[in-house]
């Protein structure tokens, strides 16, 4: 008699209800990575285009204006001339979040920004801000600043 090589049906499934288990506690932590990497793109496309805003502002020597739009997903933003109605610029952010709460922004010709303040985006339990002064200067955080 010929020995039978091969798994026996129990064993194939205990590999397959081991590999289920790894393969559902390691999705959160994959999830979690990914709205952060959707976070961080979409906070970068936002700082590029106010610096690119205040270049073309510099460049024209008149006042640019970016103007956020949160009516419907994906969120959305216009840069332009606000005196002559021209837009520059028509950006979506790359990604779906949950929240974003920004205010127009003007644009002098010497780059300077109107106001102080921040843009910030949220997904999930993640948050980015892009902090905004009226000097000019941009950056992002994780977190808010005091």
């Amino acid at each position: 008699m010929r020995k039978q090589k091969g798994f026996t049906l129990v064993e194939m499934l205990v590999v397959l209800l081991l590999t289920g288990l790894l393969c559902s506690m390691a999705v959160p932590s994959l999830l979690d990575g990914w709205h952060q990497a959707q976070l961080d793109a979409a906070a970068q496309q936002i700082h590029r285009d106010i610096r690119w805003a205040q270049r073309e502002a510099a460049r024209e020597q008149r006042q640019t204006v970016v103007t956020f739009y949160r009516d419907r997903q994906p969120y959305r933003y216009k840069i332009a001339y606000p005196k002559i109605n021209q837009t520059l610029r028509y950006q979506t952010l790359p990604c779906y979040v949950d929240k974003l709460s920004a205010a127009t922004l003007t644009i002098q010709p010497d780059k300077s920004i109107n106001k102080n303040g921040h843009i910030l985006l949220q997904k999930g339990e993640h948050e980015r801000y892009v902090y905004y002064y009226q000097t000019g200067r941009t950056r992002i955080t994780k977190a808010p600043t005091g």
